[in-house]
């Protein structure tokens, strides 16, 4: 058919079919399952990771698979974020604007049209998926910094809280200083705006968790600036960077090396981890990679584009071990009971 030569009832007729077309896809169950075989480059056994692969019929109109090498049957969404979903295209797509303007679980919930578990647990399996940190490499003039957070155990159960409830305080925690009820986050920028936050550890920063979350993210670098705590000192010394300390009490050192990149950055995730009123530590780093992530679509997606950049990297992901009935479940990195074995608060029978 050629457009061009259609008249203005044929177009309008041809609009009006569109239409229809468009609203049955929209509130498919199966439409997220058509995009995702059409924007996967290659289908690969969720199982072993081969691309042995042959088509293995239907199910209800979507395409299964078997992999020749283990015998694993399964389908286009099979270990995806949306594996098992019941939500249509529309709602999902509603989901991913929510990630985009970042709203509220609640609001969120309410706008997708689904209940307020269901709208955390989409959320989460997205943002799961939202990795760019594994793979950042800062290289030129590299800010380096630490952030630090209070253990949050918002969404554990009542019976597995590794102390009593305490009345919230403004910054968390009833003690003094950086302690080992806080989480470390090592974070750095360099000149090209490349980015990465990993949660290191509890208590202060030292050379071990720089040496595990920072060193291997570091490439070419022509000077590095950090503050001044002793643990950077080794850490250059060990791999040859040009270390530029600043003093935490001035702005700008006499060479013109600064803070202010990193320290912005810290300020601008303070603001984004308030919106959702405490993140729990058992969760913060998903959170943390989508802030990186929101951050690389800010200076590289136009806004219009960043819902579908945002389908492009998690409809593609495959064996997520985020599930519907483990999200929940507390694999964080951090022995809370060890952690807080020392609480000095009331014990947690309840009378």
């Amino acid at each position: 058919m050629n457009i061009d030569n259609l008249l203005p009832d044929e177009i309008n007729e041809l609009i009006d079919k569109l239409k229809l077309k468009l609203n049955d896809e929209e509130n498919s169950k199966d439409t997220i399952a058509k995009i995702a075989d059409r924007k996967r480059e290659k289908i690969t056994c969720p199982k072993c990771g081969t691309t042995h692969i042959v088509k293995d019929g239907l199910y209800r109109g979507r395409q299964k698979y078997k992999c020749k090498d283990c015998g694993k049957k399964f389908n286009s969404l099979t270990d995806t974020p949306f594996h098992h979903t019941r939500l249509n295209y529309k709602q999902i797509e509603s989901a991913y604007q929510c990630l985009v303007d970042k709203i509220p679980l609640r609001k969120a919930a309410k706008k997708i049209g689904v209940s307020l578990y269901t709208a955390f647990t989409l959320r989460f399996k997205l943002i799961s998926c939202l990795k760019l940190n594994k793979n950042i490499i800062l290289s030129g003039i590299v800010e380096l910094d630490e952030y630090y957070l209070s253990i949050n155990l918002k969404g554990t159960r009542r019976d597995n809280m590794p102390r009593a409830s305490k009345k919230r305080k403004k910054n968390g925690t009833g003690k003094q200083g950086i302690n080992h009820h806080q989480v470390c986050i090592t974070s750095g920028v360099d000149e090209s705006d490349n980015i990465f936050f990993e949660v290191a550890g509890t208590e202060s920063v030292t050379t071990n968790m720089i040496n595990t979350t920072v060193v291997n993210k570091i490439q070419n670098s022509t000077k590095v600036i950090t503050d001044c705590k002793s643990s950077y000192k080794k850490c250059s010394k060990d791999n040859n960077w040009n270390l530029k300390q600043v003093k935490s009490s001035i702005y700008k050192d006499t060479e013109g090396n600064t803070l202010a990149d990193i320290n912005s950055l810290h300020s601008q995730l303070t603001t984004f981890l308030s919106d959702f009123h405490g993140v729990s530590t058992k969760h913060l780093q998903q959170y943390l990679d989508w802030f990186v992530f929101s951050k690389y679509q800010t200076y590289h997606v136009e806004y219009l584009n960043q819902v579908s950049d945002l389908e492009k990297n998690t409809i593609i992901i495959n064996n997520t071990p985020v599930k519907y009935d483990n999200v929940c479940n507390n694999y964080s990195i951090f022995d809370f009971t060890e952690i807080y074995s020392n609480y000095m608060y009331p014990s947690k029978s309840i009378t």
